[in-house]
Parts: structure tokens; sequence; C-alpha cells
């Protein structure tokens, strides 16, 4: 887990209050159930560019909340390349989700792209809240769903289409990212190499 650095610059409370807006996308979260939560331990840790929220191999025992920032979620091949699986900007959840279910090390990394501001929970914490709380049970269980459906659609980008054509559902699906991370993290996303996203790139300029 990356160090805390730098001053807090907002109270518990105006942190939960931006995790339930974002939670509030995918279900209601009505006031008698969030009062259940406004006694969690939350813990805001600041990132530097290059740091890792998990480590290929930790086990993790905590959830984030991206307050400010961008992480890579990656893995590494059997050729010992580099591949981005989806990228987590401001108002997403951070975790390494099966490992947290099945306690097992992570087979795939969270790394800032740039200084980033995270919120962090407990993972018993958050246990307490799904037992407890059948709003956060039903808000979850909705997240997990958009999870699922981002991977399928990552998938199906990644074996039924061209890479323009990955690259164009990228800049769509990542509207504000292209320009905050580097070329190398772009091509690592579609699988290709930066040379070839830099022709990509120049066709579609050209056109």
């Amino acid at each position: 887990m990356a160090p805390k650095e730098g001053p807090v610059i907002m109270e518990a409370s105006l942190y939960l209050s931006l995790i339930r807006q974002a939670l509030m996308k995918y279900g209601p979260v009505p006031e008698s159930e969030w009062d259940l939560s406004k006694h969690i331990s939350v813990e805001p840790i600041q990132f530097k560019a290059g740091q890792h929220f998990v480590k290929i191999g930790d086990i993790p025992d905590r959830i984030g909340f991206v307050i400010s920032g961008i992480f890579r979620v990656y893995y590494n091949t059997e050729q010992g390349d580099e591949r981005i699986l989806v990228f987590r900007g401001e108002n997403r959840f951070l975790s390494a989700y099966r490992s947290v279910l099945e306690n097992e090390p992570s087979w795939y990394g969270i790394q800032a792209l740039e200084p980033s501001f995270l919120i962090c929970m407990h993972l018993k914490e958050y246990k307490r809240l799904m037992t407890e709380s059948s709003c956060w049970r039903e808000v979850t269980r909705k997240y997990v769903e958009d999870i699922f459906i981002e991977k399928e659609q990552r998938e199906r980008d990644l074996f039924s289409l061209d890479v323009t054509t990955r690259y164009l559902n990228f800049k769509k699906r990542y509207p504000d990212v292209e320009d905050r991370v580097s070329q190398y993290h772009i091509a690592s996303y579609l699988g290709i190499t930066p040379q070839a996203l830099s022709r990509i790139r120049k066709r579609l300029l050209e056109k």
C-alpha cells in the first residue's frame, strides 16, 4: 500500500458523501441505510505516479474509491509483456475482486498513472455493511453486473474487432484518458505496439 502523503483535504463525512453519490448510479441509497455507513473508518491516501494500490501477488485487504487521478489494471503475459485490462478514473472503485473473494494472490496489478487520491475502506468494514444492509448488497450486485458487462465488451473488442475499431471504442469508453496517459499504455490496452498505434492515429487524421 502506498504511504499517506500531504494533508487530509476533507473530512471523512465529505469523502463518504462522494462515495454515496457514485453508488446511487447503481441504485437508491436511502438515508436510513446510509446511516449504517457513517461510522465506517475510511483512510485517504495519496499516490504518486507509478505507485501501486495492488501489486501482482498481493492479497489485498482494502477497497479504494478514486477521488482524483487515474489507475491502470494490468497483468504480465507469459512472454513478459504488460497488458492493460482497464483504466480506472474518478468516481470508480478499485480492488482485486477475485483475490478479495477467494483470498488468493492477485494475478494483476493496480498502478497509478498520475498523481492520484483514493479513499480506502478495509474489507472487513465493507463485508460488515454487506451483512447489515440490503441496500449495500443490492448496489454491490448491480456494480458487479456493470463490471461483468465491461469485461464482456472488452473481450468482444479483443477477439472480434479490428484494431482501428478497438482504438475508436477506447476513445468512446475513456473520453478523458487519452490525453492523460502515455501512448505506451494505450497501445498496451489495445494489445499492439506504440508504433502500430501511431500508424492508426495517422491514418485516422488523414481521413
